[in-house]
């Protein structure tokens, strides 16, 4: 039917421009389109070598230009940044990033499916070793000059950009009264952190409140600014 369908609508062209060419006299100019795609159809239902072109002239060929294309359109229209084999677009981007020595990180979690079957992490616990139940603390670094009695239950991060002066203030006082610590967040040590509560700083990889004027960590700017260890009693 195809093939038919072709051969019909040439003919018909033909017999068009040899009809109006007494009144249009360039009508024939319209083979410098019509030709070629003429001679397209006419060499495919010749060929033997390709049933799809034989069968279906002219549109037979769009399926082997999608399939030259069809490398190009899944990697960059279809292909997620994780299902890409055997590299997949997370996995070169990070190549080239560090390449370039440009940031290779990202914030906000990850892309990946961690719950798949296959994935393996190593989690955290609330309790990796025994906890005296009426105390609910632990000793961290007990062989160290300063051990630190740490509370299984501290104020997570929250950076201050996030947070009022206020919400810092009275977060900190908590900690002061529940006998735990606050994390500060990425986002720097501010005065309104230093209400009396336990501090734990983070610097992250943005290093607030200790980096140089090169943006790398600064030591002395971290020992300038660090609070106070207090001892194990």
């Amino acid at each position: 039917m195809v093939r038919l369908a072709f051969l019909l609508i040439s003919l018909l062209i033909i017999v068009v421009n040899y009809l109006l060419s007494p009144v249009f006299r360039h009508i024939w100019w319209d083979m410098v389109f019509f030709g070629p795609v003429m001679v397209v159809g006419i060499m495919d239902m010749l060929q033997e070598r390709q049933a799809v072109r034989r069968n279906f002239p002219i549109i037979g060929n769009f399926r082997y230009l999608l399939e030259l294309l069809r490398p190009e359109i899944n990697q960059y229209f279809v292909e997620s940044n994780t299902s890409g084999t055997p590299f997949n677009r997370l996995d070169r981007s990070l190549v080239y990033q560090r390449a370039k020595g440009e940031l290779d990180t990202l914030p906000f979690g990850t892309q990946k499916n961690v719950y798949e079957v296959g994935y393996e992490w190593v989690t955290h616990s609330i309790m990796p070793v025994h906890v005296d139940p009426q105390q609910l603390r632990l000793v961290v670094g007990p062989t160290r000059d300063k051990p630190y009695s740490a509370s299984i239950f501290n104020i997570g991060a929250m950076s201050f950009g996030s947070l009022s002066k206020n919400a810092v203030m009275a977060l900190n006082q908590g900690a002061k009264i529940g006998g735990f610590a606050q994390n500060t967040g990425e986002g720097g040590l501010t005065p309104y952190h230093r209400q009396g509560g336990d501090l734990i700083w983070q610097i992250g990889t943005g290093y607030f409140g200790c980096r140089g004027p090169d943006g790398n960590f600064s030591a002395e700017r971290f020992i300038e600014k660090k609070p106070p260890c207090r001892k194990l009693k």
